[in-house]
């Protein structure tokens, strides 16, 4: 029987057409979104403005044609995974998990409040490492127990976000760099 260690490995996430990273690397920080609250149809104040640098989204990769791979640990329990990043300067460590909206973004891991992911074939039949044989994977990620992952807009802004989605999802590529890979604080794990 495999460990959770051996089910764990280090990939980078992609799309075919678009990169995929956190907002504010995609198209620079601030990311600004502007909010306007509406109750029963009616407008019922001021728009707020918000920071989306911290969400997960895709850009065109004929609008930003140099732009390097997110690099995430998959740390699988039973499974399911839980998404690390580890590839970026301010959020390296932190979950990719979704906020109460449903979309996807870099939150600091929050034990059993952290998202949690399958992944899922073609076929939509849950995966672990072990049923992946090549370097280059192809799967859609569904939250835990939830939705399939794909791409939404969000009123205000003009960015395509990574959410939970009814429907199929989008199918994400994985370049796997290591596999049977350890936490950082705990590289002696069997």
């Amino acid at each position: 029987m495999s460990t959770n260690r051996q089910k764990s490995f280090i990939a980078t996430l992609e799309l075919d057409d678009h990169h995929v990273d956190l907002l504010g690397e995609l198209h620079g920080t601030p990311v600004l979104r502007h909010d306007t609250l509406f109750s029963g149809g009616f407008y019922t104040g001021a728009s707020t403005t918000r920071d989306d640098s911290h969400l997960l989204g895709s850009r065109s990769i004929q609008e930003v044609q140099k732009h390097p791979p997110l690099t995430i640990y998959f740390r699988c329990t039973d499974d399911y995974y839980h998404l690390y990043i580890r590839s970026h300067p301010t959020y390296t460590g932190y979950c990719i998990s979704n906020g109460a909206d449903r979309v996807l973004g870099a939150y600091r891991p929050a034990g059993s409040a952290t998202t949690s992911f399958n992944l899922l074939n073609l076929d939509d039949r849950t995966i672990t490492l072990q049923d992946m044989g090549g370097v280059e994977q192809w799967v859609r990620l569904q939250a835990r127990h939830s939705q399939p992952v794909g791409h939404i807009r969000r009123a205000g802004a003009p960015y395509r976000y990574l959410a939970e989605i009814d429907g199929q999802g989008v199918v994400f590529k994985l370049r796997i760099i290591e596999r049977n890979a350890s936490f950082l604080s705990d590289p002696d794990e069997v």
